[in-house]
């Protein structure tokens, strides 16, 4: 009887789940583009920019193994602009 009670309520759970309301692609120039690739593009370049400050500065020796640390800072960048603009 437990076993049949959770079907129901899944059941019940899953009528009041929108799943996706929007898509979450971009029109540029007329041609859609889905929001991660956006995010993602953006990520690298936000990734290269924080590069060229801590260069300027003089700082990179204190960032650590740079092939750990950079994809890290694309993946963290990407991931927030993924929750602020798309989520």
């Amino acid at each position: 009887m437990k076993i049949r009670l959770g079907h129901f309520a899944a059941s019940l759970a899953s009528l009041f789940v929108t799943s996706c309301s929007r898509n979450p692609n971009v029109e540029i120039v007329g041609s859609y583009f889905p929001g991660w690739m956006i995010s993602l593009v953006l990520g690298v370049l936000l990734s290269y920019g924080a590069h060229s400050v801590l260069r300027k500065h003089g700082l990179t020796y204190m960032v650590g193994h740079p092939a750990i640390v950079y994809p890290g800072l694309v993946v963290l960048f990407t991931c927030l602009l993924w929750l602020c603009f798309f989520a």
